[in-house]
């Protein structure tokens, strides 16, 4: 794993508020909503109401409902939005009317890096003593260049493929979990299969290339941006151009079905997919769109293994009006005991030390998913991924490359079009 001081070495650029980006892994459309009931709701006079602004679902209704019982001078208003522009919308209010909680996803977490000096530095609320409890990597994510502790971090995301084992039988594959990931040890094995399961069943195999394309660019310790945060290597990264190749040649066994759609949703009931590179969290989403399949889908390794997708940070911006409230909160939500629950009722990843030697966890199985050894295979997820640096400008990068991916599985653009105008957009937008 890299080390806290490389992290913290790694420069950060100057935020901009002017970010074109498009949302493209949000969930819920802007809304509010608390535990005890919808914002506006009226409160107890002595209640301090404490907002908390976040992006799709955190999962965390029932801790937050936990924590407001036990203790009753406190309510927590969350405010959930889509990814992309929770991000800008965060960013915008910081120097005017801010929430006292907010959750930073780590391919945000640079551009915030660059301007923490508009969040509490958490150290003053106890934070530095909670620095060995979790993972190095993921809480430098929360560090500044100073020193500061702006953020604490929430779950990781390992990954691994979710599939619907009853397709895999009507198509004449296997279904058992060990025998299903024994027919994709690489990327290239993963698309023969999935080839193969069209040509037996006429359906899609995979919802979009997108989901090949976020696995692969994952699997090393170089991204966007080199291993140090020094410079910008999105056109010479052979692994870049790598998950590129293999995305596009993915698209004949992808449905080209948008993320986070009604149509993406109902494919996870109707057969539209039979697959999804699946980080931890996703095993929640699952469950909620599509209930009745418990069973039905499963859980298999990931092909070459490794990689991270998504994880977050909670913050405390500056002009919160309850930093010290919102600091305690922050601190008991993400202790080892309640990321343990999270992961146990809706699938985030603990990112705490701890979880990785915990007998429950590690012999955790999710019933909804046919009983698979969940809290093994994504510990397993964790110790073989690289960590990598999330530059302030991912987010755009990531964008225009999915675009260029959109272009060719609508066949706008071919592929050497569309990899060519999205490397001209990243370099005159970024450098």
């Amino acid at each position: 794993m890299f080390s806290k001081k490389k992290w913290l070495a790694a420069s950060a650029a100057a935020a901009s508020a002017a970010l074109v980006l498009s949302g493209c892994a949000g969930t819920e459309s802007d809304s509010s909503s608390s535990a005890g009931g919808s914002s506006g709701s009226s409160t107890e006079s002595n209640q301090k109401v404490l907002q908390f602004w976040a992006f799709g679902d955190m999962g965390l209704a029932e801790l937050i409902a936990e924590y407001e019982a036990a203790n009753p001078d406190i309510k927590i208003e969350m405010k959930v939005s889509d990814f992309d522009p929770h991000h800008q919308g965060l960013l915008t209010s910081l120097d005017s009317a801010t929430p006292d909680i907010a959750a930073i996803e780590v391919g945000y977490s640079s551009l915030f890096k660059a301007v923490s000096q508009k969040f509490v530095d958490l150290a003053e609320y106890g934070a530095a003593d909670l620095e060995g409890d979790y993972l190095d990597w993921r809480w430098a994510h929360g560090v500044d260049l100073d020193g500061r502790i702006f953020g604490i971090p929430t779950d990781v995301g390992p990954m691994a493929v979710c599939y619907r084992s009853d397709l895999f039988a009507e198509a004449g594959l296997p279904t058992d979990r060990e025998e299903v990931s024994a027919l994709w040890p690489t990327w290239e094995d993963f698309i023969e299969v999935g080839q193969q399961y069209v040509d037996a069943t006429g359906n899609s195999f995979l919802s979009s290339t997108g989901y090949v394309w976020n696995a692969v660019k994952n699997q090393s310790d170089e991204k966007f941006y080199s291993a140090d945060g020094s410079s910008l290597v999105y056109d010479t990264n052979p692994q870049i151009k790598r998950a590129w190749d293999l995305s596009v040649a993915a698209t004949p066994i992808a449905a080209n079905i948008g993320d986070w759609t009604a149509d993406w949703n109902a494919g996870m009931n109707n057969g539209a997919y039979a697959v999804l590179t699946c980080p931890a969290w996703m095993m929640g989403y699952i469950q909620g769109q599509a209930p009745d399949l418990a069973g039905a889908w499963d859980v298999a390794a990931m092909p070459e293994g490794g990689g991270n997708w998504g994880g977050s940070q909670l913050v405390v911006p500056a002009r919160a009006k309850y930093p010290a409230e919102a600091a305690e909160f922050i601190k008991w939500v993400l202790s080892a005991d309640k990321q343990l629950e999270l992961f146990k009722a809706k699938g985030q990843f603990p990112s705490t030390v701890a979880a990785y030697s915990d007998a429950e966890l590690l012999a955790f199985e999710s019933e909804y998913f046919n009983n698979a050894p969940v809290g093994a295979i994504y510990a397993e997820g964790v110790n073989t991924l690289l960590p990598l640096y999330e530059g302030p400008k991912e987010r755009v990068i990531d964008t225009e490359f999915g675009s260029a991916l959109g272009r060719v599985a609508n066949g706008e653009q071919t592929p050497q079009e569309a990899y060519d105008s999205a490397i001209e957009a990243i370099k005159r937008d970024v450098g």
